[in-house]
């Protein structure tokens, strides 16, 4: 009897040692459990934020490629432009180079239009014996610098408006296209291109950057 209830404690005993650790067993495993879905939550987590960067990062690049796409377009246009405005240019460049050319044409037309003018003029005045000078000798001068010597005429006919003189230097002396200087008591007055040229005269085109009211009938000229 004594040998039975033995075995029966002892069998009780390991029962409840066998209930101890499945019970143990059953709550290490609980606890794996809740931190593998504890874990899985975060992964899962850490990927849906993952996925979110990614998809921002994409539509900022998308963004950013779209800048890009516009600068490059708004770039290609404003180079056409460019290019455009300088065939343009080019072009009016052309034209004002054809429009200088014209009107330097026309100038000298006007200047030998005007130098047969006041050859006229002048020829009037002496046949009419109007009030004027009349021809007037060569002779020789002295005035001041290197042009001291030379050949020289008198001025004999001064038209401010045109800025003209007419010169009793003929075509034995001068030609069309020659400079002369105006002095007068040794000091430098003006200089005059010669535009016209006749037996014993000539008319001279006074240049832009002289006064031809600073000249008077009878001051002297020398051809340099």
């Amino acid at each position: 009897m004594k040998r039975r209830y033995l075995v029966l404690a002892t069998a009780g005993v390991a029962a409840a040692g066998v209930m101890v650790w499945e019970d143990a067993a059953r709550r290490a495993a609980e606890h794996r459990y809740h931190a593998a879905v504890e874990d899985r939550r975060q992964l899962e987590q850490r990927v849906g934020e993952m996925l979110a960067t990614h998809d921002q990062l994409k539509g900022d690049l998308a963004r950013e490629q779209g800048r890009s796409q516009e600068l490059s377009d708004t770039l290609a246009a404003a180079r056409g432009k460019l290019d455009e405005m300088t065939a343009r240019l080019s072009d009016e460049n052309g034209n004002v180079r054809k429009l200088q050319a014209r009107l330097a044409a026309m100038q000298g037309q006007m200047d030998r239009l005007q130098g047969e003018l006041a050859l006229t003029l002048q020829e009037r005045q002496q046949a009419g014996g109007t009030e004027g000078p009349g021809p007037v000798q060569l002779e020789r001068i002295l005035v001041s610098g290197d042009a001291s010597s030379g050949l020289h005429g008198r001025v004999l006919s001064v038209y401010q408006e045109w800025d003209f003189v007419v010169i009793n230097l003929g075509w034995d002396v001068v030609r069309v296209g020659d400079t002369v200087s105006i002095v007068r008591g040794g000091q430098l007055l003006a200089k005059a291109r010669v535009e016209r040229v006749q037996e014993d005269l000539c008319a001279a085109t006074v240049l832009p950057e002289w006064d031809a009211a600073a000249v008077n009938v009878n001051d002297a000229v020398q051809l340099l």
